[in-house]
């Protein structure tokens, strides 16, 4: 008996990897078999996905492994194989795809074939596994389930050949579906906005939906009939995207339709089409306006691709969602009740019918541990509180305010604005879209902010109230502020750095924040200031280092702000509006400006430092005729400046105003009496290289006034115009030879030079 018991447990320590004895019972040593680790990934081309493996928690495929048998590969067979369709789950947290089932390796030396696919099914047949992508897939994950679009998704992958081993075994899967992808783009003739508030459907057409898959090759075959009715893509903004199942339509078949605003257009294929297994076939078409009713329809770009990554699939949260429907506002407390949920445990929870004022409070203060919020299919209706009345379809002020446990939020279609301090703090991430029926975003809305993906505005949005989006680091991409808007409050982008794009700003708009892009590092090219703005507020860009092109400013500006473009890098010449009377300090200062720089004459005010540290530019400079103190620092470090005009009612100069313009050679002063210079206003230069030209009486007077005696020549003259007009025409080499000046005076020899 003991001989026959030991045998058995040695038999069951290679099938199972272990035995137990009682102790009065003979110790065996056996072989430990090795558990069977996988590490499943999707072959796919990331694009909005940041898992690269491209599955989400609670994802199960399944698994059946197939022993190798005299070194030649098995046949996979229903059942009787090493492993029979076992479910992996991954544990995301941990990185790592937990079985239903231990299933290990026959023996140390038994290699095998593990195949994988995806969803988890229960196949009758590994030979003809009958699979249907589904007629809608634009329905939504939620309550454990998956939306249309993935479930469509059949995913097949197989490791060969693998030797036992102790470490994970990596499973590519594959895409074994086709792809289609149809965007639709705005052409000509609409209005602004105009295209994006249209109503906008497509529809797949004559395609099989059924196919049987053999799955020891992942080969899926089209079977049954083309249906009669069309297969309906999920949405993303102009995107249409579906799961086809790979298989030829016929020349001149219509492959899908499109609806714009009424008006139908069917797209078809002269030659036969075939959709390929494992591709994305994508299609461009552009939409234009040709009459007040007429639509034109353009293929503008078809190709076939590698499969991307989407924004819908493997999205473990949506299907966590807890629907619950909320016919009257203000019970939504009682309805989550009602539904068999305990509201303090629910962390994501999507919402139909109808909420106020008093559920999102309850939603804020009551439901601890809310991280995803879906409100897409939710009217919210006007309460009148104790002192407040709640505006129907709107975001109510702080309504989410601090809620640090908010992660994702989807906005009701219908609202108008979102409140004050809606969302300020809370841990919002991912790209931003909001509603395009909002007009308006309250003060401190998304205050501090962690979004990281991009920001898409609603295109009838009238106002951005300060502070909306100041401190949200992670946003980038280009920022389009939609047409539609007329006013940018203050600190409304401020400390925004991760853009990484154009900044375009509507042509509509009409004020424009102190603060409003401070320190927005990361745009990149040209800037123009809309016709209308008549301010440019205290550091409003101050820090834009990645604008680097031309900025081009508003004919109608009058004031520029302290610090308003400083440490930009614009390049280009920079043409200042004539209608400016005010330059605060700091303005421009360390940028790449080139060429002349011409002041308007009607300035009243020029900041200190107000161009310093722009080494480009060049020429002769004419202070406006209104000022009456050159500013500390106002060009200094503009070291390739060749001459300054100083108009006669200037009386002081100060600190540092021209220090380091190395190539400063000439400088032409109006006053009649010396303006008080500070000792350091023109340090750096070479002030024996040059002459300064003064009024005839003031010769003497300049050539031993303080500061100014420091210079080595003075010269005179009557007409002042022909100065200035020589100097924007002569270079500086020419300059310094031609004499046509009034009688001077060198210091030193203090000789007359005549009158020449």
């Amino acid at each position: 008996m003991k001989s026959k018991r030991l045998l058995i447990c040695g038999i069951l320590t290679v099938v199972l990897g272990a035995c137990s004895y009682e102790p009065d019972e003979m110790s065996v040593t056996v072989d430990q078999s090795y558990p069977i680790q996988l590490f499943n990934e999707i072959e796919q081309v990331a694009t909005t996905r940041v898992n690269d493996e491209g599955f989400c928690d609670g994802d199960g495929v399944g698994i059946y492994v197939v022993n190798y048998e005299e070194g030649l590969p098995g046949q996979l067979v229903t059942e009787g194989n090493q492993a029979d369709n076992v479910r992996y789950v991954y544990d995301e947290a941990n990185g790592k795809w937990i079985p239903d089932e231990s299933v290990y390796f026959r023996d140390k030396n038994t290699h095998v074939d593990i195949i994988g696919y995806y969803p988890y099914g229960s196949p009758s047949s590994v030979d003809s596994y009958a699979f249907e992508v589904a007629k809608d897939q634009s329905t939504e994950a939620a309550n454990g389930l998956l939306g249309g679009y993935e479930a469509s998704d059949f995913l097949w992958g197989k490791a060969a050949d693998i030797a036992p081993t102790t470490q994970r075994i990596a499973v590519k899967f594959q895409h074994r579906m086709a792809g289609v992808l149809v965007t639709l783009t705005e052409g000509t003739g609409f209005d602004a906005g105009e295209f994006g508030q249209l109503e906008k459907s497509v529809l797949m057409t004559n395609t099989i939906r059924k196919a049987v898959i053999d799955l020891s090759t992942g080969e899926v075959t089209p079977t049954g009939e083309v249906p009669t009715t069309g297969t309906i893509p999920y949405k993303r903004d102009g995107d249409f995207r579906a799961v086809v199942v790979p298989q030829t339509v016929a020349a001149s078949t219509p492959l899908f339709s499109i609806t714009v605003d009424g008006v139908p257009y069917v797209f078809r294929k002269s030659e036969p089409f075939s959709y390929v297994s494992g591709k994305l076939h994508k299609f461009t078409i552009e939409v234009s306006k040709k009459s007040a009713s007429g639509l034109e329809f353009k293929l503008l770009g078809e190709s076939i691709t590698a499969w991307e990554t989407d924004n819908v699939s493997h999205d473990a949260t949506a299907r966590e969602y807890i629907i619950v429907d909320c016919p009257e506002p203000g019970t939504l407390k009682e309805c989550i009740t009602a539904a068999g949920k305990d509201y303090t445990k629910v962390k994501n929870l999507k919402v139909t019918g109808t909420i106020d004022q008093r559920d999102f409070e309850m939603m804020r203060t009551e439901m601890t541990v809310l991280q995803s919020l879906n409100l897409r299919e939710v009217e919210v209706a006007e309460y009148k509180g104790l002192y407040t009345v709640y505006a129907a379809n709107e975001i109510p002020d702080g309504a989410f305010s601090e809620k640090s446990t908010l992660i994702r939020f989807v906005f009701p279609e219908n609202i108008m604005r979102i409140g004050d301090r809606a969302f300020l703090k809370t841990n919002l991430s991912g790209s931003l879209i909001i509603p395009n029926g909002v007009t308006e975003i309250g003060n401190f809305a998304f205050y501090n902010c962690p979004l990281n993906g991009t920001l898409t505005l609603s295109k009838s949005l009238i106002l951005i109230g300060s502070n909306v989006f100041f401190f949200c680091k992670g946003l980038s991409g280009d920022l389009i502020i939609p047409a539609s808007v007329e006013e940018i409050g203050e600190l409304a982008f401020g400390a925004c750095t991760g853009f990484t794009g154009n900044l375009q700003l509507p042509s509509g708009l009409k004020k424009l924040g102190t603060e409003a892009f401070l320190s927005c590092s990361g745009f990149t090219g040209s800037l123009t200031i809309p016709h209308g703005i008549t301010k440019i507020g205290d550091s409003c860009f101050s820090g834009c280092s990645g604008l680097n092109g031309q900025l081009n400013l508003s004919k109608d500006l009058a004031e520029i702000g302290a610090n308003a473009f400083s440490n930009c890098k614009f390049r280009g010449s920079l043409q200042l509006p004539e209608n400016l009377t005010i330059i605060g300090e700091n303005a421009f200062a360390g940028n790449l400006f080139s060429g002349e720089l011409k002041l308007p004459q009607g300035l009243a005010v020029l900041g200190n430092e107000a161009f310093s540290r722009n080494f480009r530019l060049t020429g002769i400079v004419e202070l406006p005729e209104d000022i009456i103190s050159v500013s500390a620092g106002l060009f200094s470090d503009c070291s390739q400046l060749e001459g300054v005009v100083i108009p006669k009612n200037v009386e002081f100069i100060r600190e540092n105003a021209f220090t380091d313009c190395f190539q400063l050679n000439s400088i032409v002063c109006e006053a009649q009496n010396p303006p008080q210079l500070a000792a350091t206003a023109f340090d750096g230069g070479a002030k024996d290289n040059f002459t300064v030209e003064e009024p005839e009486a003031s010769v003497n007077s300049y050539s031993t006034a303080p500061g100014w005696m420091e210079f080595k020549r003075f010269a005179a003259h009557h007409d002042f115009s022909i100065s200035r007009n020589l100097f924007r025409t002569l270079n500086a080499s020419l300059a310094k030879t031609l004499v046509l000046r009034a009688p001077s005076v060198e210091r030193g020899a203090q000789t007359r030079l005549g009158d020449g």
